[in-house]
This record gives structure tokens, C-alpha cells and sequence, in this order.
């Protein structure tokens, strides 16, 4: 209790400090910087989103509608994409597996913009399997882990982001008498491994489930996430006796080009709890996304669809 106000007095000073407006301040001019935006899906027709970033009074970017959007296909020639409204342009080629995608905005009065990416192939999910009691939360409760197997090619610089979710249904019974003593329920959806130490998230520096395979030496990994849950339910005795588990496994993976995976981590960075801490403390310091538009800002990205595997677990 007495933490919680200190913690309450400490927020209340925070927010009720000195401040005073700054009546000289002159803010500089502000020049519309054009902006292109796009990720790519397999299967899907390429698209583009083309704008111009606006000042800091502004809440939407504004929308090119002048803009000559052309496409190129491992180096050649595609389409022009057609202009459908609010700065979005589409085309008729479909994004294909192992292809380079390229586009080459024209903007009267600006530089013209150009960005590339290669489409990704869907990653393969082989196996999935359950590790009991592999570490704990916050909380010290027991939580498994996941191991996740999957391909990749060690001769090929490959990247990936990895999602699960899970939901299940504990019993316990007497171990002599078999008498039924009560139950608990976890479910979540994870994005990050909490206590990793699987080396190639430790690799990664961080716990979110976006990684590379710049260590991986073989043609299969398996990955061990340490599992969290955000809802938990009991009913009747939960601690002790045989307990015996059902419930299900989701796991979901994408295939990431080299632009979308660097574009996620910067913005993994930006999110990160120090990055909130330090804009509360006002010491934050600026930090810009990652961008592979030449001329411009923005990221020309593509996504393999998610491959899907599920487990179901029963007693």
C-alpha cells in the first residue's frame, strides 16, 4: 500500500510539474518529404501507397495523386500501376516466391524514388512439440516451452517472425484415489519468448520471436520459445496431484524479405520499455525507422504468407 502511493505522489509530481508555454519558439519550415510504402504478399497483385510526410500539426500524410508508378520484375519492365484514390496505386502483376520487385516513382518537382525487395519463399513448419516446467514467470508459476521446428537454407540469407498461441486445460486428480481435485486454464498469444535461451534469439539480442538464420548451419532448426500466458483460471484444488492436460497449440510463421525484417526490428526498438521510460523521463532521443526508399522514406517490403501448424493436446 505504501508503495502504491509513493507510486501515485511520484506521477502526480511528474504531471503537475512547471511548465510554462515557450511564446518565442519558432519552429522551422517544414518541406514535404515524399513517402512510398508497400508490402508485398505472395500470391497477391503488387500495390504501392505513395504520400507526402507532413509537418508535426498534421495527423495524416498527405496522398500523391500525380505520381508515375512504374514496376520492374527481376530487372525488367512490369506495368505502370494504375492510381485507385488517397495516394494508392495497383497493379495486375501477381508476387511470386524467389522474384525481385522493384518500383520507380515519378513525382513532378522531386527526385524520383526507387526501392526494391525480393518475395520470400512460406517457410515450413515440420514439427511442434511441448516442454514441460522449462522455466517460470513473473509470478514463479511453471510455464513450458515450445519447440518449433522448421527448414530454412543455410546458403541463403533468410528471415522469419514467428507467433503462438496456446490454450489449455489442466486436471488434477488424487494420485491414489484418482478423486478428482479441481482445474486451471492458461491461454496467450505470444510474440516473444520470455527467459530465452535459444541461441538464435540470443543472437538476435532480443526476445521477440523475428529472427534470422545467420547462424542456423543446417537445413532444419528447431526453436525452443519459453511459453507466457496471459489469462490463467482455477476452479477447486490446483496444487498437487496427477494432472493431466488438454487443450491446443497454433503455431503461426511468415517468411520476411530483408526490408521487412530490418524495417520490424527498427520498430521493435522504437517499443522497447526503456524507449517509453525515457520519453516519460523527456530524454528520449530521435530515432528514425528503417527505410530502403532512395530519395524518400518509406519501405518497399513483402511477406510470405503464414504457414499454420497446430497441435491439439488431450488427456
Amino acid at each position: 500500500m505504501k508503495n502504491s502511493f509513493i507510486l501515485f505522489l511520484f506521477v502526480a509530481l511528474a504531471f503537475s510539474g512547471c511548465r510554462k508555454q515557450v511564446s518565442y519558439y519558432d519552429r522551422p519550415d517544414f518541406y514535404p518529404q515524399p513517402t512510398l510504402n508497400a508490402v508485398l504478399q505472395k500470391d497477391q497483385p503488387v500495390w504501392a501507397q505513395v504520400t507526402f510526410a507532413q509537418g508535426l500539426d498534421s495527423v495524416h500524410p498527405s496522398p500523391c495523386t500525380d505520381a508515375e508508378v512504374l514496376l520492374y520484375v527481376d530487372g525488367q519492365f512490369a506495368e505502370k500501376l494504375q492510381h485507385e484514390g488517397d495516394g494508392l496505386y495497383v497493379g495486375e502483376t501477381t508476387a511470386e516466391a524467389l522474384h525481385e520487385y522493384a518500383c520507380q516513382v515519378v513525382i513532378p518537382g522531386y527526385d524520383t524514388l526507387f526501392a526494391q525487395t525480393e518475395m520470400p519463399e512460406k517457410p515450413v513448419v515440420t514439427g511442434v512439440e511441448i516442454m514441460e516446467n522449462a522455466t517460470v514467470d513473473d509470478e514463479g508459476r511453471p510455464c513450458p516451452a515450445f519447440l518449433v521446428t522448421f527448414r530454412t537454407d543455410p546458403n541463403r540469407n533468410l528471415y522469419y517472425s514467428l507467433n503462438i498461441y496456446a490454450d489449455f486445460l489442466n486436471e488434477y486428480y488424487d494420485a491414489e484415489t484418482h478423486a478428482y481435485l479441481g482445474h486451471s486454464t492458461e491461454s496467450g498469444t505470444m510474440s516473444a519468448s520470455i527467459n530465452t535461451d535459444d541461441p538464435v534469439l540470443l543472437n538476435e539480442g532480443s526476445d521477440q520471436l523475428l529472427f534470422s538464420n545467420a547462424i542456423i548451419t543446417d537445413t532444419t532448426y528447431t526453436m525452443k520459445v519459453n511459453a507466457w500466458f496471459s489469462n490463467h483460471g482455477w476452479g477447486g484444488q490446483h496444487i498437487g496431484g496427477v494432472i493431466e492436460r488438454s487443450g491446443e497449440v497454433v503455431v503461426r510463421m511468415q517468411g520476411l524479405s530483408e526490408s521487412a525484417y530490418h524495417y520490424m526490428k527498427s520498430q521493435d526498438a522504437f517499443e522497447e520499455p526503456d524507449a517509453y521510460t525515457n520519453l516519460f523521463l523527456g530524454i528520449v532521443t530521435p530515432l528514425n525507422l528503417y527505410s530502403n526508399v532512395e530519395n524518400g522514406r518509406g519501405v518497399f517490403a513483402a511477406i510470405a504468407p503464414m504457414t499454420c501448424d497446430t497441435i491439439f493436446i488431450n488427456p
